[in-house]
């Protein structure tokens, strides 16, 4: 092999660092030229977890180590593609100039080489371009591409038009035009979608002609395994955050073999991690867990803190079970309506259910609470059809940092919770509320100069403003948002989030109005939980954010400086409207599963909801009760909204079929399980119904406990590849493969009995039903009416 200079120096500088190495092995990254020394450690206490893969912003970058390392200053240099090592700071400066796809920058701390997979920008320009009337005044664009954010356009002058120029990534973005405050689709798009609510976005399509690279996991054995690379010019394989061989196999068909380092024998659970390049693309990713160096291969081998396993639950603790009616303390006063005022559900109510096996029974994992911060006594806010005010019943406007509300317990009951929670096998998270106080709370009334301006320059109203205003926004005028880009602020806040952990044993948090919350909040308590919790007490953690947007805004926030995942609402949109309406095409929903594997990764954390607090009910859009273009918030509150057509449970079930099959974290909002029905906040919130249920309700919960059963006990479905089979606009039919054993989905969003044939060689088992042999290596497969059918290869 011939070595270059920066090779000869940065070898150099790696045997260095080696010096009084004990366990060392060399790898050879398939596709490339350069011999890489790896120390395995058993663990390590400054990068903590698994390094999330880099994506760069441009062909020029700045990396924030602290992203990464505990402590950035114990890096004694970094080598990144033809760079020389160089001294470490916090801010690494990046610059891509090699032509491949993807790249490692290599980290060196003592005798210990970390190793992070960068991914090359793949932007291109775009040209939005309008012609206007005399009469046109403004013209601007909002869209997918900048969060649906007419202000964040900027259209200028061409000559006979106006253009917007963009940098997009490759795949399909959404927009509209907005001329003089009136939108529109673009006249100069021809293609157009729509928009779930009657009308039409205009579609840009980006495509990558270049072979796309695939990975897929194979065989393994006792100290190897297998996997295929196709279309692929470079591999990156990591044992944990250090780079392991890549070999090619003998003789094989794009075959090749890593070799398990010794050292994961040492620990319970690491992880084996693959990503590779082509011409231009990025390929899937794999994430391989292994038990005390071995493949995992048994879902037994599991635990509440193998986060990919996870099934959440999420319930608003007012709305759920009353178990200590004596702290009941509705407002009870004309000026607010039932539905705004407490219900009674409490601390207490939930650990009954858990005691009495409800989450057994639906195999759920992670209990998410909804908040228990102390909350103002009073009434708050206005609607105006019909005229109501609002209690705090939901947890959302806080008045304390750590006190929890007495209406919904004590600090007694929250311990008994999380205890009877993980005594059965089960984590707790609790919704945190950073960005905002209730104007009652101590701090504000102390220091009002800490709140952000609830007034523009130009006099309007800073209330509301999701995306012109999105740091600074209030959400209402008595809800005055944090500056917390003061770093005073940051630290009590996070501080406050560390007690909660360290005082009650909690596993993690759900994050509120994520967007809204400046990044510098979120590394500094990612920082404070990964100094203070995760490393000194060994412990797993979970973060999952929430924020309506762009998949790049949602993505920007997930890396190992900040949040493990958020909440897939672009997915949540398309889902609801294939599976609910009936003008959907399923190739809306491939599209998006397709952009949430490129975005968010393959193994993905991002939570795969069936509702939330803050959307109308699935089944009352899908049996009809609420149009897709209406008011759906006065739709709860004007009209009686029951389920209409008993065919929503069906569709609900398939919906649920899809999101307990797919790669991420299944999100199962409290009712959903028996088809509750309710427009928008706060009909969404009913209280839950755990005793006579109707026939189709008892019928949907076992379905859905069947499917969560399925997805606990199928690790395709948990660490398998995904790939889409075959799509049309009524069916979707994918594959998990884990190791030879693979699960496929089918999926049905037609009034008839949908036939689907497939090639294959191989016998399938249905889930629960019949053998299919194949003839003239082809199966045929026949899905019920809005249904589905689950097989499997074993």
């Amino acid at each position: 092999m011939e070595l270059t200079q920066h090779t000869i120096v940065w070898w150099q500088q790696a045997c260095k660092h080696l010096a009084t190495s004990v366990l060392m092995a060399v790898s050879l990254s398939a596709c490339t030229t350069r011999n890489t020394p790896t120390i395995y450690l058993e663990s390590n206490k400054n990068l903590v977890g698994l390094a999330s893969f880099y994506q760069m912003k441009g062909s020029v970058d700045t990396m924030l180590l602290s992203d990464f390392f505990i402590h950035p200053e114990l890096i004694d240099s970094i080598h990144f593609g033809q760079d020389k090592p160089m001294p470490a700071g916090n801010k690494l400066p990046l610059t891509w100039n090699t032509s491949t796809a993807l790249q490692t920058v290599d980290f060196f701390s003592g005798d210990t080489i970390f190793s992070v997979a960068v991914k090359k920008s793949v932007k291109k320009p775009v040209s939005i371009t309008y012609t206007p009337t005399k009469n046109d005044t403004l013209i601007q664009a909002k869209g997918e591409f900048n969060n649906w954010n007419p202000q964040a356009s900027k259209f200028k002058p061409n000559g006979q038009g106006v253009t917007y120029k963009l940098w997009l990534s490759p795949g399909q973005y959404q927009y509209v035009l907005v001329v003089n405050g009136r939108e529109m689709p673009d006249p100069a798009n021809p293609t157009k979608v729509s928009n779930g609510m009657g009308g039409f976005n205009s579609l840009i399509s980006l495509t990558d002609s270049s072979a796309t690279p695939l990975l897929r996991t194979q065989h393994a054995n006792q100290q190897t395994l297998t996997i295929t690379a196709i279309n692929t010019q470079k591999i990156v394989a990591l044992w944990q955050n250090q780079l392991i061989s890549v070999s090619p196999v003998p003789h094989s068909n794009q075959q090749y073999k890593l070799t398990i380092p010794k050292a994961a024998a040492q620990m319970q659970r690491s992880y084996i991690r693959v990503i590779a390049c082509g011409k231009s693309k990025i390929s899937n990713d794999l994430l391989i867990p292994l038990q005390l160096g071995k493949v995992l291969n048994s879902p037994t081998q599991l635990t509440r803190t193998d986060r990919e396993a996870a099934i959440l639950y999420f319930m608003m603790v007012d709305r759920f079970k009353d178990g200590n009616p004596t702290n009941n303390r509705s407002l009870d006063v004309p000026e607010v309506l039932p539905k705004a005022d407490f219900y009674g559900g409490d601390i207490a109510g939930v650990t009954q259910k858990i005691k009495d096996g409800y989450f057994d029974s639906l195999h759920v994992s992670t209990i998410w609470l909804s908040p228990i911060i102390k909350n103002p006594e009073g009434m708050y806010g206005q609607y105006p059809n019909p005229q109501t005010k609002f209690s705090a019943y939901h947890g959302y406007w806080p008045v304390s940092f750590n006190q929890i509300d007495s209406r919904f317990g004590t600090p007694k009951e929250l311990h008994e919770l999380v205890e009877t929670a993980h005594q059965k096998g089960m984590n707790v998270l609790l919704d945190f509320v950073a960005n905002h106080v209730h104007k009652e709370h101590p701090v504000y009334k102390q220091h009002p100069e800490w709140a952000t301006n609830l007034y523009l320059p130009d006099g309007s109203l800073n209330t509301e403003r999701w995306d012109d205003h999105r740091l600074t926004t209030w959400f209402d005028v008595f809800l005055p948002t944090l500056d917390l880009s003061k770093p005073e602020i940051t630290e009590m806040l996070t501080d406050s989030a560390v007690y909660w952990i360290n005082e009650y044993n909690l596993d993690g948090f759900r994050h509120d109005a994520t967007k809204h919350i400046p990044e510098y909040f979120w590394r500094t308590l990612t920082q404070k939980l990964k100094k203070q919790v995760i490393v000194p007490q060994n412990k797993v953690l979970y973060q999952i954010g929430e924020t309506y947007g762009s998949r790049e805004l949602i993505a920007s926030y997930i890396n190992s400086g900040e949040l493990d995942g958020q909440f897939d609402f672009n997915l949540f949109d398309a889902a609801l409207a294939v599976f609910a309406d009936s003008a959907t095409s399923m190739a809306t929903l491939q599209t998006a599963l397709l952009e949430t594997q490129k975005y968010y990764g393959s193994h993905h954390l991002m939570g795969n909801i069936s509702g939330n607090q803050d959307k109308p009910r699935f089944m009352a859009l899908a049996d009809g009760s609420i149009r897709f273009d209406e008011d759906s918030k006065l739709a709860g509150w004007t009209r009686n909204i029951t389920v209409q057509d008993t065919l929503a449970y069906t569709k609900l079930a398939t919906f649920m079929a899809f999101n307990l099959t797919i790669p991420g974290v299944p999100v199962i909002y409290y009712g959903d399980e028996i088809g509750m029905t309710g427009g928008n906040d706060p009909d969404n919130r009913r209280m839950m119904r755990f005793n006579q249920l109707s026939e189709h309700e008892q019928a949907l919960k076992k379905q859905i406990s069947a499917l969560a059963s399925l997805r606990k006990s199928n690790l395709p479905l948990i660490y398998g590849d995904l790939e889409i089979l075959q799509t049309t606009d009524s069916t979707l039919v994918f594959t998990r493969s884990y190791f030879g054993t693979k699960t496929m989905v089918c999926l049905s969003k037609s009034g008839a009995e949908a036939s689907i044939t497939l090639p294959t060689n191989n016998p399938w088992q249905e889930v629960g039903g019949k053998k299919f042999i194949p003839i003239n290596e082809k199966i045929t497969i026949k899905i019920p009416p809005y249904g589905y059918k689950i097989l499997t290869n074993e």
